[in-house]
């Protein structure tokens, strides 16, 4: 079975900064395993177990000292650091592993079950999903080798011409085309095919304030961005397959020039629409706050408060936990709004009132502001059955079944 993808599928850099395509990948060989089974009274300490039955590809079974070996490795990594600034200790008893806390993590449990923190073999070559850790055979050219004999083995190519990929599929070079975003353009000439798919929503397009950044840390100057955005204009920029994801209460400043000789560095990574959407959104700073902006495409892990301070990213849904999306970002914690909900809802993770003014409160000062959701579009042979291209929260390879009538 052969994949065609449109930027390198094994570069990501934390649960929420990879791409939808580098989570596809990494799902096919990690599955998080534990569950979580008693927290302590103060909060400080949550202990797990290792789910029954668990095993690496090779069969052997899955310990507690394996995620343990995983998050010591997460903290080590600074793209993965500041989702775990709480952990103090992680000790591994036989099939229980228990996290010390320097304060209430209610993110914790929804983090670990992550890709990002899936378990980790001591050689670090078994997986515990359907295959094996990807292996790069040749320039932009993977193989996804099954772990179990039900699998079918899979070649990812990696296109950056997702323009092109159409004719790609209709040549015959490939079985599945799932481009992170499906030239947009093209979608009314498909769209009546028998082997065009579609996901409502697959991804969702975001504008981000870079921790570190002065902006990131300033509430307000958060507030006035958010202000400023003119949805439908977004939506405009990009053709079929958007739909807004303004939130129910957005509310449109009126043009200000408090932000005249204010310079902004905004980033973006070179997914398609993302140059026309930065484009926009450029000119609606610059049109309703006076701000200038400054473009710059990047590298997909870049994005450091000393490259840019605004970024457009591609994301999947944060964490199920209602903390996760603020409680791990630098410039909420100290956020005069966010800070007392936050301990609030910590103290009584029940509380539907104190979790209903967080999620408001997060949606109009984040330092992430969705911009657009996107379906998910792809060309499939009628040989496969399943959906490559589920919800983020949904991610299951093992869906992409293989039919002995397909080509292989």
């Amino acid at each position: 079975m052969v994949v065609e993808i449109d930027d390198h599928p094994l570069v990501w850099a934390g649960p929420t900064s990879g791409d939808y395509l580098s989570r596809w990948m990494a799902s096919a060989s990690q599955r998080s395993l534990v569950d979580l089974i008693e927290v302590s009274a103060d909060g400080c300490q949550q202990q797990y177990r290792v789910a029954r039955g668990s095993s690496f590809s090779d069969g052997s079974p899955v310990r507690a000292r394996d995620h343990a070996r995983a998050i010591r490795r997460a903290l080590a990594v600074p793209a993965l650091q500041r989702f775990l600034l709480d952990a103090r200790g992680v000790h591994a008893d036989a099939d229980h592993l228990t996290i010390d806390l320097r304060r209430p993590a209610p993110h914790l449990p929804a983090l670990l079950r992550s890709v990002d923190l899936a378990p980790i073999s001591a050689c670090g070559e078994l997986s515990t999903g359907p295959y094996l850790p990807a292996e790069l055979v040749a320039d932009d050219e993977y193989m996804l080798s099954p772990a179990h004999a039900s699998a079918p083995p899979v070649r990812v190519v990696v296109r950056r011409d997702p323009h092109e990929a159409p004719e790609r599929y209709d040549r015959g070079d490939v079985d599945v085309t799932c481009a992170t975003a499906f030239p947009l353009y093209r979608i009314p000439d498909y769209a009546e095919r028998a082997d065009f798919r579609t996901n409502d929503v697959a991804i969702q397009f975001c504008l981000e304030f870079v921790p570190g950044s002065s902006f990131a840390a300033d509430p307000e100057a958060r507030r006035r961005v958010l202000g400023a955005l003119r949805y439908p204009d977004v939506v405009a920029a990009c053709g079929h397959g958007v739909t807004s994801a303004a939130p129910p209460f957005h509310r449109e400043l009126r043009p200000a020039t408090i932000g005249r000789r204010i310079s902004v560095r905004l980033g973006y990574w070179h997914y398609y629409p993302n140059r026309q959407v930065a484009d926009e959104i450029a000119d609606q700073l610059h049109r309703n706050l006076g701000y200038d902006v400054i473009v710059r495409r990047l590298d997909f892990v870049s994005g450091s408060a000393e490259t840019c301070d605004l970024l457009l990213a591609l994301r999947g849904p944060h964490f199920d936990a209602p903390l996760a999306s603020i409680d791990l970002l630098d410039p909420t914690r100290a956020d005069p709004q966010l800070g007392p909900l936050i301990e609030r809802l910590s103290e009584d993770p029940d509380d539907l009132d104190a979790k209903r003014a967080l999620e408001t409160a997060r949606r109009q000062r984040c330092p992430v502001i969705p911009l657009l959701d996107l379906q998910g579009h792809w060309l499939q042979r009628p040989g496969l059955t399943g959906n490559p291209w589920p919800p983020m929260h949904a991610i299951d390879f093992g869906r992409l079944v293989w039919s002995q009538g397909g080509s292989n």
